[in-house]
């Protein structure tokens, strides 16, 4: 669990800090964000619509 965490933290600050990030950790921090961001617009639609 250790190593997982360390490895999120490298990602979040190659592609954020240093710019310099690989397809594997961009799309590593993109699912990191986009998961929960499609999830809570799918709830509020479903709130607004109904």
């Amino acid at each position: 669990m250790e190593h997982k965490l360390n490895t999120l933290k490298s990602d979040l600050h190659n592609v954020f800090v240093e710019g310099k990030a690989n397809p594997i950790e961009m799309a590593r921090v993109f699912i990191m964000f986009a998961i929960p961001l499609i999830t809570v617009c799918l709830i509020s639609a479903r709130h607004i619509i109904y």
